[in-house]
C-alpha cells in the first residue's frame, strides 16, 4: 500500500517511529565514532608494547602473569611514566610513576570506579569500595566511624586471643618435626582475625578446614579467572560456562551465613537495647549503630560491606604475612634486629601487644613497609572522566587506567637500580622526606584510599610481634610470586621452625 494512501494517523506514527529510529541510529553512529577515534588516539599516541592484532598483549611472552613478575619490573625501564595494555582490542592504560598518579589519587578525573568491579557484582554488591558519586560519600561517612582509632585500638585483646592460636600451631608443628607452610598458615590467621573481627565469627579455620573460607577461596579464584579471560568478562558468556554454578553456590552460602548472622545481631540489639556506638563489639555492631540525618545501613548494605571487608581483608593482609616472614626468614640479620626491637619492648611483662606497643617497634615497621613496597600488587582501576595530560601526553576521557602498584614501586626512577634488593632503610626519616608521597602507596591514596588500612597493619604489627617472640625462620623451600588477585607464591614455601631460647 502506497504511503499517500495511509489514514493520516497512521503517518503520523509512522513518521515519529522513523524519525526515532534515524535519531537512535545516529547516536550509535557518533558514540562508535567517538570511541573509534579515541582508540586510534591512544593507538598512535601513547606508548605501549606493540599489541597483537586480535589478543593484543594477553598472550604476550613472557605475559604479565609469568611466576616472577619480571615482565612488570622490566616494563617501567623501558616506558618510565605510563603504557597501554591492550586487553584485545580494549587499550588500558598503566600509570607507574608518582607525577603519573597523583593527578588520578588527588584530583577529580579518576574518581569513578573501572569496569573492572563489575566482576563482583553479584557476590559483593554494592560496597563503598565498588561504588561511585552520592552512594560511595555516604557510605563512607557513616563507615569511618568503624574504624576510629577507639574502635581499632579495642580490637587489639582479640588479636592477641588469635595469636595465641597462631603460636600454638607453629609450635606443634616445631615439635612434631615439621616445617611450616607459610602462605596456608599466614591465609588462615588472616581469615580469623577478619571473621572475628567483623562479626565475631569463630571459623576454626586455623584449625582446620572452614566452609566459609573455601567459599571466599573459591569465589576469589573465579574472578581471577574472569579478568584473565577477555570472553569470560561479559556475563551473558559468563552465565552460560561452567564456572558460574560453583560462583552461585558459594555466594548462596556466604550470603545465608552472613544475613543470618546480621539477624541475630539486631535481634540481640532488640533485646539488650544497645543504642551507644561505643559498645560495639564488632565491626558489625558499628556498622549497625552508625546513623546520620537518613538514617542507618540496611542489612542488605551492611551484608555488602562486610563482605567487602572479609574479601579485601583476608587476601591482602595473608599476602603481607606471608612476604615479611619469607623476607625475615632470608635475611637472619633484620631478624635478629627485630627480635631485640620486640626483646625491649617485652623485658619485665607479660608477651600480649598493647595500643601503644605499636608504636614501639619502628624497625619493624620499616620491614613492614619495604616488604609492601617489594609484594603488594593491588592496582585500582578509575574511568577517567575529563582527559589526562601525563609527561605531555593525553589520555583521553573514557579510557580505564590502572594504578600499577607494583611497577610504581619497581620503579628503578623512584627507587633506584637496587629496587628488588629488601633494604628496610629505604623508610628512615631522612629518606621518606626526600621522597615523592605518591612514590609508595600499598593502600592507595587521596579520598579513596582504604579505609582498612591501620587495622591491617594493627593486625600485620600483632602477629609479627607475637611470632617472633616465640620463633626464628630458616628458609628451607623457596618459590616465585604469581598473581591470584594479589601476589601469593606460586607453590608454597616452607619454613624451619627454631623456637627461642631467651635468657
Amino acid at each position: 500500500m502506497a504511503l499517500w494512501n495511509l489514514a493520516p494517523v497512521s503517518v503520523l506514527v509512522l513518521s515519529v517511529l522513523f524519525s526515532f529510529l534515524g535519531y537512535r541510529c545516529l547516536l550509535c553512529m557518533i558514540a562508535v565514532w567517538t570511541e573509534v577515534k579515541r582508540i586510534v588516539h591512544i593507538r598512535r599516541t601513547l606508548p605501549g608494547a606493540p599489541p597483537h592484532w586480535l589478543f593484543g598483549n594477553v598472550l604476550q611472552e613472557p605475559g604479565p602473569v609469568t611466576p616472577g613478575f619480571e615482565w612488570h619490573r622490566n616494563t617501567p625501564k623501558t616506558y618510565r611514566r605510563l603504557h597501554v595494555f591492550w586487553a584485545g582490542w580494549k587499550p588500558i592504560v598503566v600509570l607507574n610513576h608518582p607525577e603519573s598518579v597523583r593527578n588520578v589519587l588527588n584530583g577529580s578525573v579518576g574518581t569513578v570506579k573501572s569496569e573492572v568491579y563489575r566482576l563482583f557484582d553479584e557476590w559483593l554488591g554494592q560496597p563503598m569500595a565498588t561504588t561511585d558519586g552520592n552512594l560511595w560519600k555516604r557510605h563512607r561517612r557513616l563507615i569511618t566511624n568503624s574504624f576510629h582509632f577507639n574502635v581499632l585500638k579495642s580490637h587489639i585483646p582479640k588479636m592477641n586471643q588469635i595469636a595465641d592460636t597462631l603460636i600454638s600451631v607453629i609450635s606443634q608443628r616445631g615439635v612434631a618435626g615439621e616445617l611450616l607452610e607459610l602462605h596456608k598458615t599466614t591465609s588462615a590467621f588472616s581469615s580469623d582475625v577478619i571473621l572475628q573481627c567483623a562479626f565475631s565469627y569463630e571459623s576454626g579455620c586455623q584449625e582446620g578446614v572452614s566452609e566459609y573460607m573455601k567459599s571466599v577461596s573459591t569465589l576469589a579464584g573465579i574472578v581471577m579467572k574472569r579478568s584473565l579471560s577477555p570472553h569470560l568478562t561479559y556475563d551473558f558468556i559468563f552465565r552460560r560456562s561452567s564456572l558460574y554454578k560453583s560462583w552461585r553456590k558459594e555466594i548462596d552460602v556466604l550470603h545465608r551465613l552472613q544475613e543470618k548472622l546480621i539477624s541475630d545481631r539486631r535481634e540481640q540489639h532488640r533485646q539488650t537495647g544497645c543504642t551507644e556506638f561505643s559498645k560495639g563489639k564488632d565491626i558489625l555492631d558499628t556498622l549497625m549503630l552508625a546513623k546520620d540525618t537518613e538514617g542507618g545501613l540496611t542489612d542488605r548494605e551492611m551484608r555488602d560491606e562486610i563482605n567487602s571487608f572479609v574479601f579485601a581483608g583476608i587476601d591482602t593482609t595473608s599476602s603481607a604475612l606471608t612476604w615479611l616472614l619469607y623476607l625475615l626468614a632470608t635475611h637472619p640479620e633484620y631478624q635478629t634486629k627485630v627480635q631485640e626491637e620486640i626483646d625491649e619492648l617485652f623485658q619485665d611483662r607479660d608477651p600480649e601487644v598493647r595500643s601503644e606497643d605499636l608504636h614501639r617497634t619502628p624497625f619493624l615497621m620499616k620491614c613492614v613497609k619495604e616488604s609492601q613496597r617489594m609484594y603488594s600488587f593491588v592496582s585500582p582501576g578509575r574511568l577517567l572522566t575529563e582527559p589526562l595530560v601525563v609527561d605531555g601526553l593525553t589520555v583521553p576521557a573514557g579510557t580505564e587506567l590502572t594504578l600499577f602498584t607494583y611497577q610504581l614501586h619497581h620503579n628503578p626512577d623512584v627507587w633506584g637500580d637496587d629496587h628488588m634488593t629488601f633494604r628496610p632503610s629505604r623508610f628512615d626519616r631522612q629518606n621518606v622526606e626526600g621522597r615523592d608521597p605518591f612514590a609508595f602507596i600499598p593502600f592507595s591514596a587521596g579520598a579513596r584510599n582504604c579505609i582498612a588500612q591501620q587495622f591491617a597493619l594493627q593486625e600485620i604489627q600483632v602477629a609479627m610481634i607475637r611470632i617472633f617472640d616465640k620463633f626464628c625462620f630458616t628458609l628451607v623451600r623457596d618459590s616465585k610470586p604469581v598473581l591470584r588477585v594479589v601476589s601469593v607464591p606460586e607453590d608454597e614455601i616452607l619454613l624451619g621452625i627454631h623456637p627461642r631460647s631467651k635468657k
